[in-house]
């Protein structure tokens, strides 16, 4: 320097103390320069290290959520076929109930065809039944008492009392005849009489009497009113028990006809039933693997999501290997 300058340089104390001074400074700023970037690389390796163990997690986790997504796989596999085994056979039953709904729907109509005949020819019988039971209704005790005071009745008046006495399965003499219009139950027996059972041969003794020109109500009537209502009744007791009995095969097959129905109807409501509970099986099973494929989805959809993160970390690991090292040496020369 002297040669350069051709002068002398003094160091003053001054002069040494301003440089001490002002190396302190620098020494400070480099040592807190040295240290943050010491710190910088030791964060950094703290992260890698965090990296590479929440690689190691994130890949176990993932080989979990891939067992569970192949296990959810499988459970939709065997639900559909359960559904699809389960709608086999509700389709099978559907087809067999509707198959027996139209064949018991017919038979209804045939039970109804039968019914409707039976009974439109029973009414042609009934206008006189019912014309025969509202004379009847007329009677009271004093009119029967007025037939029994006869001591010997009128023709007409004892051959009433005697058709009466044969549909009921007395004796036709006027003795049993008085006795039994002096039962207290005489007229309800008459209102009551079971006319859907006369046998063939009340019918047949009874048509003697009622094809007999003098057998007329209004002729009888002229003579005793209540023998003539009592008259009336033995015609209609016989119009409409001949008419029953040619309806009677008819009410026999009619009757058949609704046993063989109901318990068609009672095994095709139980039928349904059984097909009620199957189609909420399917639904329910439906709606079970609706709700699995959606969680098969939402796993698959996390485990892909995982995979992509875990693709992503791996790189960024791998491609900071090679610093992980120098940032180790560069931290052991800090």
């Amino acid at each position: 320097m002297l040669q350069q300058l051709k002068r002398h340089n003094y160091i003053t104390p001054t002069h040494f103390l301003e440089l001490s001074k002002g190396y302190r400074v620098i020494l400070t700023e480099k040592r807190t320069e040295l240290g943050n970037g010491r710190d910088k690389l030791a964060n950094g390796l703290a992260k890698l290290v965090e990296a590479r163990d929440g690689v190691e997690v994130m890949s176990v986790e993932l080989e979990k959520k891939k067992v569970v997504c192949a296990q959810s796989q499988k459970d939709c596999e065997n639900l559909l076929v359960e559904i699809v085994s389960e709608r086999r056979v509700a389709d099978e039953q559907r087809k067999q109930v509707e198959g027996d709904s139209e064949r018991i729907g017919k038979e209804e109509i045939e039970c109804k065809a039968i019914a409707d005949d039976a009974e439109a020819e029973l009414n042609v019988a009934l206008p006189a039944l019912q014309k025969a039971m509202a004379e009847v209704e007329k009677l009271d005790k004093s009119a029967i008492s007025e037939i029994k005071a006869y001591k010997s009745p009128p023709k007409q008046v004892e051959t009433v009392l005697a058709a009466v006495m044969i549909l009921f399965g007395n004796k036709t003499d006027w003795t049993t005849a008085k006795k039994v219009l002096g039962e207290a139950n005489f007229l309800q027996s008459i209102k009551g009489y079971d006319k859907d059972n006369v046998s063939a041969t009340i019918m047949k003794k009874i048509k003697g009497y009622v094809s007999h020109a003098d057998f007329k109500p209004e002729a009888v009537g002229a003579v005793s009113k209540a023998a003539g209502a009592l008259c009336t009744w033995v015609h209609a007791i016989y119009i409409y028990a001949s008419v029953a009995k040619e309806v009677a095969p008819k009410r026999a097959r009619l009757k058949g006809a609704q046993e063989s129905l109901a318990v068609k109807q009672a095994s095709l409501q139980k039928a349904q039933e059984e097909l009620a509970e199957v189609t909420a099986k399917v639904n329910r099973l439906k709606q079970k693997y609706d709700d699995s494929v959606g969680e098969k989805n939402r796993l698959r959809a996390e485990a892909d999501q995982m995979e992509l993160l875990l693709d992503r970390a791996d790189k960024l690991v791998k491609g900071l290997a090679g610093e992980n090292e120098r940032w180790r040496a560069s931290i052991g020369q800090l």
